[in-house]
């Protein structure tokens, strides 16, 4: 007597084409030999690898205007309380202020910060890099110590590229 029957199941992943990217880009192509180290690979994969990010360059930004923007979710951030976290400006050396309000007016003009009238407030500062010039940061200790951690765990990318091994699952592109 059969008390259970195994049958061989078929994994199927439906993904849905939210965003597309163009192949077929009218952007010139980048020299890759000097933008990363592909000294590791043989000449046929290094040749294979800047086929496919010279197929795929609309998707690397080359300037700040470049980058784009995810209309596709909201993203939230949920905090401990609703009592916004204010923090007065820090002092800016005067021999930076006109660095600080170029990288402010740059990241403006990009579209990647705007003004706001929003109840909370972090201050900013010019952090120094390696090569001597500055990137422009924001202090968000006090917020990121109200965040509520998400408990949703990221897939492990181990276990992902061994699902994608496993010749029962396929892709389906709708």
């Amino acid at each position: 007597m059969a008390l259970v029957s195994i049958e061989p199941i078929e994994q199927v992943a439906v993904m849905q084409n939210i965003n597309s990217i163009s192949v077929n880009n009218s952007q010139n192509e980048i020299n890759w030999e000097n933008s990363i180290n592909l000294s590791h690979l043989n000449p046929s994969e290094r040749s294979d690898v800047i086929s496919l990010l010279n197929k795929y360059n609309s998707v690397f930004a080359q300037e700040l205007s470049d980058l784009g923007e995810c209309s596709i979710i909201q993203h939230e951030i949920h905090l401990t309380d609703n009592i916004p976290t204010r923090q007065k400006p820090y002092r800016v050396p005067y021999n930076l202020k006109a660095e600080m309000k170029k990288q402010i007016n740059i990241l403006l003009d990009a579209g990647i910060i705007q003004p706001s009238t929003s109840s909370y407030a972090a201050p900013v500062l010019l952090a120094k890099k390696s090569d001597g010039s500055f990137r422009l940061v924001a202090d968000l200790r006090k917020l990121n110590s109200k965040t509520i951690p998400d408990n949703f765990p990221l897939p492990n990318l181990n276990e992902m590229i061994d699902m994608l091994s496993d010749p029962n699952f396929s892709q389906r592109w709708i």
